[in-house]
């Protein structure tokens, strides 16, 4: 797996030529890019699955707390995609990817069950997602 990186080239005339070049990553890395397109396709599904099979008599509080996870999870599954590119990625990858699973996790179970049984578990979720953005601008 790599990514282009456009670099300027100098040549003898006033026009610059652009010229790609290969980046190589390791195998970690390519790992989080995978966990980045199996948790974008599990957003997209879930998406699927909350607006043709969530039935008419479910509370209207739990369609927005369907909605709000699968947000959350789908943003959080981009931000995944840019982890190769900070200056510590496992830290920032397994800080997001625990709190995709500590707070899109219990949203999602709470909105399909009505199940308040993971609520608590939620802000610890919420934390890992700050601590993945802090990550990035401070590590």
């Amino acid at each position: 797996m790599f990514f282009y990186r456009i670099l300027p080239r100098s040549s003898s005339s006033q026009t610059q030529q652009a010229t790609a070049s290969r980046i190589t990553l390791s195998p970690t890395m390519k790992n989080f890019i995978r966990c980045a397109g199996l948790s974008g396709s599990l957003a997209i599904g879930l998406g699927v699955y909350g607006a043709h099979a969530m039935k008419d008599d479910t509370p209207e509080e739990l369609r927005r707390l369907f909605q709000l996870a699968q947000t959350y999870h789908l943003l959080h599954s981009v931000a995944l995609l840019a982890v190769p590119l900070v200056s510590r990625p496992i830290i920032t990858g397994s800080l997001f990817l625990g709190g995709l699973s500590f707070f899109c996790g219990p949203m999602y179970y709470r909105a399909i069950t009505n199940d308040p049984q993971f609520r608590q578990v939620t802000p610890y979720g919420g934390a890992l997602l700050i601590a993945g953005w802090l990550s990035i601008a401070f590590l």
